[in-house]
Parts: C-alpha cells; structure tokens; sequence
C-alpha cells in the first residue's frame, strides 16, 4: 500500500519512522505518542498512517492515542485527508469535532452521512444550513429525515433547499419516532473496551472437569468486538486505506500538468455539463486550470464561488478573471475580497475597469491608480460616468500636485 506523504502533509524527518518497514517497537513507540515536535495537524497524520499498520498492536495503540488526543478539532481544516476524517468520525462521536470536519469541503459522503445520522438538533440546524454541503452530499436529506433528534422544521428547510437545486434524493416512506439523544449515543459508541481477561487457574481447572468451556477463552471471544480486524465496534464498515473520493474524477479532469487540444476541451466540457451541481461544487476544490476556467463561468452561482474559495487560482488565471466580462459580480466580489490578490497592481486595474464589477468596489480603487491608467479609465465607455468622472478628478489632483 502507497502511503501518500504529500497528501498527508506528513514531513520529511517523521516518515523514516513511520513506514512498515522500520522496526516494530518504534511504530508502537510513535503510535503511543512518542513524536515530539511535531504539530498537532502531522501527529494526527502520522498517527492514521500507524492505524493502517500491519501489525494489530501498532494500529491498536495509533487508535487509542488518537481516541485520547485532547482538541483534536484543532488539527482539522481544508487540507486534512478525507480518510484521516472519516477515521476520527468513526471513533470520536463529539459534537464539536463533527461540526469542526461538517465545514471541510473534501470531507467525503460516508463522513457527512455518518455526522448527520447522528447529529443533535443544533447540529442539525449548522447541516441545514450548509447549502454548499448538502449540494456536495444530497444523501443528507435522507439522514436528517431518518435523524430522530432533527426538528420537522430543520428538515423541512433542508429538503426545500435541495427540491429547489433539484437534487431532492428519493426519501423514506415514514420517519422514525424512537428518540436518543446524540450525547448518549456518543457516550455508548466511544465507551472504552473492558479489560484484558485474568487468567485463573482455579476456574479453568474447574470448567475442565465440569466440560464446559475454558472462562479464558470465553473472555477473549467476548474482547474480539473490539478488535480491529473484526466486523464489529465502533469501525465497523472503515476499510483502513488512504483511497479518498478524488478517485471518481478523471486524470484529465485531475492532473494540473495535462495540456489540452481542442478535442480535448470539448470532453472536458461535456463531462462537467453532466455532473449534478455538488460533484462540480466537489470539483472546484480539486480540477485543473482547465476545469476551474470552465466552473468559474457556470451558471451556479454557489459553482463559480467554489473555484475562488479553494484558493488555487495563480496568480494569471486571478488577473484573466478580474477582466473578464463574462462573470458574475459576486464572483468579482470574492476576489476583491482576497487580500493577497488585491495588493497586486494589475488585478486593481483589471476591476476598475471590468463594469461587472461592483461599484462599491471600483470606487475605493480609483484612487489607488496610476494617472495613465487613469486617463484610460476616463475614456472607458463600458463603465459607469460616475466612475469615468472620478478618475478625471483623481487626474488634476495628482497633476496639480
């Protein structure tokens, strides 16, 4: 199994002390929590690769420190591995830490289902809310209508919004009535496992001579529920592996280093044409310049935003799309809105003179321009006289001074 180390953002100096090839003792050590330096985003890195460990001890310890990391919340964000998520779903039911990974958009649809199938009412109302999760997972809407503890307005509200997107996935016939509160189901589903059976001599020699079964043994089948390698406990269902949902995406949708003829624009553009709102949405924050130059000019909105907010544009496609015409103003919006963008010069420009952007915006920046691009600016016939007109007022101020 290939462990992808970059994917990961595990560093250099941890990996010689990760990989399986490595002596067991040190695997448990860092499994155990013996990795100092280290930030608490790569400890949990480190601490999924060791949970795919071959060795049982290894993955048990890697699950246990993981279990026990205090504000492990802390180490999610946008770049944290879908499975890494998925894992910690799985194991800490924590109404903080499920709303902490609820809000990463690469959190795949097995994370969000299993969050929101057992979410309280609060949470419930935070995925209600997510517009641009339910758009990515319509498969919510049947696990809030299948959520006991999800209030009938809550519901109501998420199944409007995605009857509206048309994405309303088939629901259910009837809800369920029985209630448990999530906090309970959490304390049930991360109770700790009992302890390693004692070994008594009296009583095997006992169960011996009365045929019945040896009580070690019956002790040790009992344990196997929290086993690893079983069907059941609180992972049941995880395949330990780093396979994320980037792989339902083509290479040519995927590799940044492609180079496309016009033959192959085309393809491109005909798979994306078929794709429901949320897998674009989803493939905002992962294709190629291709991809995001066709997604940053689709007729959903909430699309378009999704190629600004992954914040992999360059620095080219930023000023190609701060001119272009073609785009909606929220869009242009956003990228005013980013502060390392709006510092570069020729991306200020570009806006002024864009008339799609907004005027709220274009009035701040007028000032900020040089007295050439002024006077281009005042001969601009496509933006508005308000704006022509400062920028012939900005030019005899700065030329008088």
């Amino acid at each position: 199994m290939t462990i992808p180390w970059d994917k990961l953002e595990i560093p250099d100096h941890m990996r010689a002390i990760l990989d399986p090839s490595v002596p067991e003792s040190v695997r448990l050590s860092s499994a155990r929590g013996a990795l100092p330096g280290c930030s608490l985003e790569a400890t949990v890195a480190a601490m999924y690769v060791l949970a795919c460990d071959p060795e049982a001890e290894v993955r048990d310890a890697a699950i246990e420190s993981l279990r026990s990391f205090p504000g492990i919340e802390r180490a999610v964000n946008q770049r944290t591995h879908p499975k890494v998520l998925e894992l910690l779903v799985k194991i800490r039911p924590d109404p903080t830490l499920d709303e902490a990974i609820l809000h990463v958009r690469a959190a795949n649809d097995r994370t969000a289902m299993t969050i929101a199938e057992r979410a309280d009412a609060r949470l419930c109302e935070i995925i209600a809310d997510n517009h641009t999760r339910l758009l990515i997972t319509p498969s919510l809407g049947i696990a809030l209508h299948q959520n006991p503890d999800c209030p009938d307005g809550t519901l109501e509200r998420a199944l409007a919004f995605l009857r509206m997107s048309e994405e309303l996935p088939d629901l259910p016939a009837e809800r369920p009535t029985t209630r448990m509160h999530s906090a309970y189901a959490a304390s049930v589903a991360s109770a700790p496992p009992p302890p390693p059976p004692v070994f008594d001599l009296e009583a095997e020699i006992a169960a011996a001579l009365e045929g019945r079964q040896s009580p070690m043994l019956e002790a040790k089948q009992k344990l196997k529920m929290f086993d690893l390698d079983s069907v059941g406990g609180p992972i049941s269902g995880f395949s330990f592996d780093f396979k994320d949902d980037d792989d339902e995406f083509s290479l040519d949708l995927m590799d940044e280093d492609a180079e496309h003829n016009d033959e192959a624009r085309v393809s491109i553009e005909k798979k994306i044409r078929a794709m429901p709102t949320g897998k674009k949405i989803k493939l905002a924050f992962l294709g190629n310049k291709e991809v995001r130059n066709i997604l940053i000019r689709d007729r959903s909105k909430m699309v378009a935003s999704a190629v600004v907010k992954a914040g992999r544009l360059t620095d080219s496609e930023v000023l190609s799309h701060a001119g272009n015409r073609n785009l909606y103003p929220e869009i242009l919006r956003e990228i005013a809105a980013n502060k390392e963008w709006i510092r570069k010069y020729p991306v200020q420009v570009a806006l002024v003179n864009n008339p799609r952007t907004p005027i709220s915006l274009t009035v701040g920046l007028v000032s900020r321009l040089h007295i050439k691009d002024l006077g281009s600016l005042s001969r601009n016939k496509n933006v508005s006289s308000t704006l022509a007109g400062m920028a012939l007022k900005m030019i005899k101020e700065k030329s008088s001074e």
